[in-house]
């Protein structure tokens, strides 16, 4: 295990890491032949054996420590949720994949929410790649600020399984934690491959100490079964699916700010979500061709306002990879999207709202080695929306190697986000507070950026270290301006402008001493309202992330983390401090099969002001088991 976290922590594997012996280090969501090393952009893959070394219940856990992402907010904080931001960027504006399938953003259309986090069982996760900067060159809208792709865990020849069971309690007045996952998988018949897991998770809600009426994090109650189908026609062809279940409760409190009465919902948010997909491959010699239709359904209903969101996407997507010229490889693709979103009251029809929207799309990437030092990877993308009209994103990426061990980069790429059902239709009117109300805009444009980035990156042996330097502007941000006062009517309008410049620098090295990893990340951001010429919300100046790794006598693994996040405006004028938090760990390898671990995050209790309408979780202890065949 040790041996294998060295050296992912200065390589990145590619999606065929799922078999032990396969190290190839290729980028499955770049969609590119190339290593790491020579693929342009900022790339971070964490593993199946890093997120076993940490304690995490959602997704959010393990994507904050990576650099350049930081846990942000949806509007404002409500009882703890928390959304990511790569860069600088809205949560919206960071697309999330499973297996390179979209799933349905709740961000941009329900107010506050983070409902996009949990959609898989932590178990089955085989690794998680994110790219930072534009990727709608191939992925279209959502994905200015990057990509994160969850790649799931595959069968193998072999028939596998295993249970884990954890634990976890807190040293606030709640938030005690508790979850057994499963998973199940290998070869059932000469052709046909199955895996299957499954996970069942608690968090107890947290409240104030001095107030057990106010809740500082909500409660979740998860469940999720991820099931995967592959059966092999051939050896040039084969067909896969797969299904999704997800039930998420989310309990609350509510004050009522006209009657001050507070009101606790013991299914404040009850959300459905169902991702199944249908695939077929195709091996052409020097072509292949990859056809898949799938879907992701999100019904998310509220106690409080007795009414249910419900959002649906359907995606058809044809693509050939072209292999068949001398130092060039080829993507293309086309695809065809439908989005739909219903707001649906229990009691009455008055309110109701439904539509629909449709992309048709098109895109080609060309990677082309020009020589033994430079690479260059051109690609453009064609969007065409049903209300607000086309689309175009290219990017252009150089990646030179001044030899084996030293590499320069630079890329340049625009990226888009279209709006929303709710926010391109005039016919959409909600109620937000007394008298106030959002209504939709049926001539809104697309969000877009463009970004700019360079980078210096030096691997030698068990050694890397990776810098980069990015620059990004946006503009057309979707925000609202008040048409009416009396009842107050405020409609979605194109108006903001932002930028987002930094610096990224990661090192990392196997056995800097003997016995003892290290791995150090660093950002430093900066972010402008270009409008009101102030910084943004939520977006931390600085963030560390420092990860130490040691074997100790009698086969204990040891892992510290110290993570420092820097200064931020909390609101329009007060600052949020800069805050430090440590995790420890200890694990062992009973036997082959049999592995337990012990730990705690926030070391230091550290809390966050009682002013602020954000904190973070309080010193929780955990004992976690895992059994594996």
């Amino acid at each position: 295990m040790k041996k294998l976290q060295s050296i992912v922590l200065s390589t990145i594997l590619s999606s065929t890491l799922l078999q032990a012996n396969n190290l190839e280090k290729v980028i499955v969501t770049a969609k590119t032949k190339q290593n790491v090393e020579t693929t342009a952009g900022s790339i971070t893959v964490i593993t199946q054996e890093q997120i076993k070394q940490m304690h995490v219940s959602s997704v959010q856990d393990i994507l904050v420590q990576t650099v350049g992402v930081s846990l942000a907010t949806n509007s404002s904080s409500i009882s703890g949720r928390e959304t990511i931001s790569i860069r600088g960027t809205q949560s919206k504006h960071t697309l999330i994949l499973v297996d390179g399938k979209r799933i349905s953003g709740t961000d941009a259309q329900i107010g506050h929410s983070d409902f996009q986090y949990n959609w898989v069982p932590i178990k089955s996760i085989a690794k998680i790649e994110i790219i930072r900067g534009p990727m709608s060159s191939i992925y279209g809208s959502k994905a200015i600020g990057g990509v994160i792709n969850i790649i799931t865990k595959k069968s193998n020849e072999n028939f596998h399984g295993g249970i884990s069971l954890l634990g976890a309690n807190s040293s606030d007045n709640g938030g005690n934690e508790k979850d057994i996952s499963l998973n199940l998988g290998g070869k059932i018949s000469e052709k046909l491959k199955l895996s299957i897991a499954a996970e069942n998770k608690e968090i107890k809600a947290s409240y104030k100490k001095s107030d057990n009426t106010k809740i500082l994090r909500e409660g979740k109650k998860i469940k999720n079964i991820l099931l995967d189908l592959d059966y092999k026609i051939d050896n040039t062809q084969n067909i896969s699916a797969s299904y999704l279940r997800g039930k998420e409760i989310r309990s609350n409190t509510v004050t009522s700010g006209q009657t001050g009465i507070t009101t606790y919902y013991d299914e404040y948010y009850d959300i459905d979500k169902i991702n199944y997909s249908l695939a077929y491959k195709k091996n052409f010699s020097d072509v292949t061709m990859d056809i898949k239709y799938y879907v992701n359904e999100s019904d998310s209903h509220t106690d409080q306002y007795n009414y249910t969101h419900e959002l649906k996407d359907s995606v058809l997507n044809t693509e050939f990879a072209i292999d068949i010229f001398d130092n060039q490889f080829i993507i293309a693709g086309l695809e065809y999207r439908t989005e739909a979103y219903d707001k649906i009251y229990d009691t009455s029809s008055s309110g109701d709202f439904s539509d629909e929207i449709s992309y048709k799309s098109a895109y080609v990437q060309d990677e082309i080695e020009v020589n033994d030092a430079l690479v260059l990877t051109l690609g453009a993308r064609y969007d065409k929306h049903e209300r607000f009209g086309a689309e175009l994103s290219p990017k252009a990426n150089i990646v030179y190697s001044i030899n084996e061990n030293h590499k320069l980069k630079a890329s340049y790429g625009h990226g888009f986000n279209a709006p929303t059902v709710t926010q391109n239709s005039s016919d959409y009117l909600v109620a937000h507070g007394y008298q106030k109300y959002y209504k939709g805009n049926d001539n809104l444009k697309a969000e877009n950026s463009d970004t700019i980035e360079i980078g210096y990156e030096f691997y030698f042996n068990d050694l890397s270290f990776k810098s980069a330097a990015f620059h990004t502007k946006i503009k057309d941000l979707i925000s609202s301006t008040v048409i009416s006062t009396s009842p107050q009517i405020s409609q979605y309008t194109n108006i903001d402008k932002s930028t987002m410049s930094g610096i990224e620098l990661e090192y990392s090295q196997k056995n800097i001493f003997q016995n003892l990893d290290v791995s150090i990340a660093y950002d430093y951001l900066r972010t402008k309202n270009k409008d009101t010429n102030k910084e943004l919300i939520r977006k931390p100046k600085q963030n560390v992330d420092m990860n130490l790794s040691y074997a100790l006598p009698y086969g204990i693994h040891s892992n510290m983390r110290l993570n420092y996040t820097g200064s931020q405006l909390d609101t329009s004028s007060d600052p949020l401090g800069g805050y430090t938090t440590y995790s420890l760990q200890f694990s062992k390898n009973f036997t082959k099969s049999f592995s337990g671990k012990v730990g705690v995050d926030n070391l230091s209790n550290k809390i966050l002001s009682d002013e602020s309408d954000y904190n973070i979780k309080g010193r929780l202890l955990y004992v976690g088991l895992d059994y594996s065949f």
